[in-house]
């Protein structure tokens, strides 16, 4: 017996972005290198930027292949300073995160993540398949039977399409965003040196798009192996992530698209 392919699953998920790591340290190649300056007056005043994040597994279409990339939005938007300061001079654009609640939540589903999925999920209209976007059960995100979210669909005619799902509690590996996807762009931010929240955002996207499509497709297989191990540990969240060597499989094109069911199940 094999897992389901997951193919109609879409997952969603916030993290936050930061411009360091408390107590980074960096390598110079030279003596004449300087590193960078970064001054702040506690750990607590580290730029940060917050961005949900959406990822449906990659696929063959035809003689091409999708990435499965859905989308990345940063939440706030961008003001002008009113003041000069030692920092910045005085109508300079700046960042401003806003506040993540279930309304700006049901937003950015809404008007972000929803959109996306229409435009590039494969053969949307046509595809008889209801994409299934998982959220996990944080304060900030709504109940998956919401009128207003379903009412919203029914209006944009995609009440059939579009379906929402809530991952079970405590269990942070059955999302691919917090499986590895999110470590990875952020270690890739990390190695850019970005000086502030708009450098960040820009480099956040660039890492998102650059992302290989063999990443993701190794991230959807650990995630099969996850399920097979919650089983296993009748439910329980306290087990390692099972490594594969799925790079080696990979490079010996024995990489499976489907893991089997473990027998013991």
């Amino acid at each position: 017996m094999k897992c389901i392919e997951q193919l109609d699953e879409v997952h969603v998920d916030e993290k936050w972005f930061f411009l360091c790591r408390d107590g980074e340290r960096c390598t110079l190649v030279s003596d004449e290198e300087e590193p960078p300056k970064r001054h702040v007056k506690h750990k607590s005043h580290i730029g940060k930027v917050m961005f949900m994040c959406a990822l449906a597994k990659p696929r063959r279409i035809g003689n091409r292949w999708w990435d499965g990339k859905i989308g990345i939005w940063p939440i706030g938007k961008e003001k002008l300073a009113q003041r000069d300061s030692v920092n910045r001079a005085a109508g300079t654009v700046e960042w401003e995160p806003e506040n993540v609640d279930q309304a700006k939540c049901k937003c950015l589903l809404i008007n972000d993540v929803v959109p996306a999925i229409a435009t590039k999920w494969p053969n949307f209209e046509a595809d008889v398949t209801t994409a299934h976007i998982q959220q996990d059960g944080a304060k900030a995100h709504f109940a998956p039977m919401d009128q207003d979210f379903y009412q919203e669909m029914d209006q944009l005619g995609l009440q059939d399409k579009i379906r929402l799902c809530t991952q079970p509690a405590n269990s942070p590996d059955l999302n691919i965003n917090d499986l590895g996807f999110f470590a990875s762009l952020q270690s890739r931010c990390h190695c850019a040196c970005p000086r502030n929240e708009l450098e960040l955002i820009t480099m956040v996207k660039q890492s998102f798009e650059d992302c290989s499509i063999n990443k993701l497709n190794r991230l959807w297989i650990t995630l099969q192996s996850v399920l097979n191990e919650i089983i296993l540990n009748n439910g329980d969240n306290q087990f390692p992530i099972p490594h594969m060597n799925e790079d080696k499989l990979e490079k010996e094109d024995r990489l499976p698209r489907v893991l089997d069911v473990s027998a013991n199940l």
